[in-house]
């Protein structure tokens, strides 16, 4: 035997949504193994059988018997990832297709839907809600997904409420109307799925030994989006379960350095809107704020499919769905909306740069209503508020019918990720 120390932070990661459950994906993003920058190790301690204990009896007290080696199923594996911008060359202008951006995979694998196709750009610009893009691109947009619109030389976000050929009304308005030839670009799209059966790969090499490389196949799990204090930075999780996995093992995964393909981390600063009527210039001053995505698993089993597994899906959703905490100082107005049942919008925009290149993050929480009295808290010495909210289907943006499912999605989810 030959012990080698090896250092956990010099890895490896790559990862890639399964085409075929349980079975590595092969072909082209996001079905390929594409490198991962985590923010922290990816362990492989997790990498176990299941032990089953025989209870037998025997004569003797201490006459125990050695346990069976069960399945792989309750492998764990961990994927942290800090939130950053989105360099200029993958921001879905009118000629930048989709790039290959990794916070793509944990999104796409745990939210469900996804939209993100190239932009356009103003032909002409009618009113702060409403302009022509350039002719036939209106299909390159989708109802209820955000975007990008320039005004003045800034972008700024906004919602797609309509299209009509290639007329898009968009909210909450722009703080002007945008001029011709004005960048509109698309972000990418996130909402929650009717039907998530999505698996991810995970390949974890460490590079102080060759033999030591292990793969995850079947991982599946809830996304957590670690906001911490305002000023630092902000992260995403996936807390994930493997069905099978390989190694430790030579599997010739590539550890050679590589760049990032996202931009530069930052410190979280946003613009928080609470309100009932989603208006540009109205943010409220929060302490701060959670967003917490439940995803609930089951593995759909079958004796003759590895581990017994054939599939996972995702079943979350009733009775409490997406929740939502949110501290702010003193305001005795949302008692009052507690015993009314008022339903509010909550939509937290983080913007990184200035400009046309600036990127955004962003999470909408289009119908949300207090499912608690709102708790008095101290923040140092000063009164505040804890406000619990359940994010409710959207409600905002009817279908006009023949929509496809993921059309659909998109109207409906009670929370939406975008990023770009």
């Amino acid at each position: 035997m030959s012990q080698v120390n090896i250092i956990t932070r010099e890895q490896s990661v790559r990862v890639g949504r399964e085409t075929t459950f349980g079975v590595t994906p092969s072909g082209s993003f996001p079905n390929a193994m594409t490198r991962f920058v985590a923010s922290e190790p990816v362990l492989a301690d997790g990498a176990v059988r299941e032990m089953l204990d025989v209870n037998d009896i025997r004569v003797r007290r201490m006459d125990a018997v050695t346990p069976v080696q069960g399945l792989e199923i309750a492998s764990k594996v961990a994927l942290t990832q800090l939130l950053k911008a989105t360099k200029t060359a993958a921001q879905l202008t009118t000629s930048v297709s989709a790039g290959a951006l990794t916070p793509r995979l944990l999104l796409g694998h745990c939210m469900g839907t996804e939209f993100a196709i190239n932009g356009s750009v103003v032909a002409v610009g009618a009113s702060t809600t409403s302009f022509d893009v350039t002719a036939t691109h209106g299909a390159r947009f989708r109802r209820g997904t955000f975007i990008a619109v320039e005004v003045s030389g800034q972008m700024e976000w906004a919602r797609v409420v309509s299209i009509a050929t290639d007329t898009i009304t968009v909210e909450p308005a722009l703080s002007g109307t945008p001029a011709t030839s004005a960048i509109v670009r698309n972000l990418y799209n996130y909402s929650m799925a009717e039907s998530n059966t999505s698996s991810l790969a995970v390949q974890v090499a460490y590079v102080g030994d060759s033999a030591a490389q292990y793969t995850f196949n079947g991982v599946h799990g809830n996304l957590k989006f670690n906001f911490g204090e305002f000023g630092k930075l902000v992260s995403m999780a996936l807390d994930g379960t493997a069905v099978s996995f390989t190694g430790p093992t030579s599997q010739s995964i590539p550890v050679t350095t590589i760049t990032d393909e996202m931009g530069s981390a930052f410190p979280l600063a946003p613009q928080v809107y609470l309100t009932t009527s989603l208006t540009r210039g109205t943010t409220v001053a929060c302490e701060k704020f959670s967003v917490e995505l439940p995803n609930q698993w089951e593995m759909v089993r079958d004796p003759a499919a590895t581990n017994t597994v054939t599939a996972v899906v995702d079943t979350a959703g009733r009775p409490r769905g997406v929740k939502a905490m949110v501290t702010l100082r003193f305001d005795g107005d949302y008692p009052t909306g507690y015993d009314a049942d008022t339903a509010y919008s909550l939509v937290i925009v983080q913007r990184i740069g200035t400009g046309t290149t600036a990127s955004f993050w962003l999470w909408a929480l289009e119908n949300v209503q207090l499912v608690a009295q709102p708790k008095l808290t101290k923040v140092g010495e000063r009164l505040y508020m804890d406000l619990e909210f359940n994010a409710l289907q959207g409600t905002a943006i009817a279908p006009a019918g023949g929509e496809s499912a993921g059309e659909l999605d998109a109207l409906y989810t009670p929370l939406a990720v975008a990023f770009g």
